[in-house]
């Protein structure tokens, strides 16, 4: 489990394919002499698992279904990655729960910058609106975030200067693709409402409630 809160940024160095998997290389990594093998490391909101390390740069693998799914398919060498490591026992918690399993890569709609502050509206699926509250939380490239607005194929968060410095997000423009993960507790709700947990064949329903106990 990860906070959405950014340790360090890296830079890929290089990707290749061994077999079924690929092998991601990644570079000026301040913790990297800290990994073990075997660590799990958030990669621009992507959970990954460390193969090897040195002093300051370690390699992840993925399954093809992670590298199709994530924007480490258009990815190449010296894009900069958001990085953080999984959450210790005992730790202090902040941001939000994030779990590294990315849901959409979208696009930047808009790019609005009001002095140290920037506005960023991400394009948001017809579907995927129901996972998204305004004062919520969503994790865009590994960031914990705030939606700020929920619109018609949008949706809105704001950078703080603090955020602005420590992450990639700087780099963002009108049309990068990012990876967007929607809060954990709003998919397990939808789950239930729906009925896709199998609570219930007809869904969370009050006359369902009532049935089981729940006056």
């Amino acid at each position: 489990m990860f906070t959405g809160l950014v340790e360090s940024t890296g830079r890929i160095i290089s990707s290749s394919r061994n077999g079924e998997v690929m092998v991601l290389n990644i570079g000026d990594v301040q913790f990297a002499g800290e990994l073990r093998k075997g660590d799990s490391v958030a990669v621009s909101g992507t959970c990954l698992t460390v193969r090897g390390m040195d002093r300051d740069s370690f390699s992840v693998e993925m399954m093809p279904e992670t590298f199709g799914k994530t924007i480490f398919a258009e990815t190449r060498p010296g894009y900069i990655v958001n990085l953080e490591r999984s959450l210790a026992l005992g730790g202090r918690f902040e941001g939000h729960i994030v779990t590294g399993h990315v849901d959409a890569v979208s696009r930047v709609l808009r790019v609005k910058k009001l002095g140290r502050t920037w506005e960023i509206d991400v394009e948001l699926r017809s579907p995927d609106g129901k996972f998204l509250a305004k004062k919520g939380s969503v994790a865009i490239q590994g960031v914990s975030l705030t939606v700020m607005e929920k619109g018609d194929g949008f949706f809105r968060v704001g950078l703080i200067p603090e955020t602005l410095e420590r992450t990639s997000l700087k780099f963002l423009a009108e049309g990068t693709r990012v990876n967007v993960e929607y809060d954990i507790i709003a998919k397990y709700i939808e789950n239930l409402l729906s009925g896709n947990g199998k609570t219930s064949e007809r869904g969370l329903t009050r006359e369902y409630l009532a049935e089981i106990g729940w006056e």
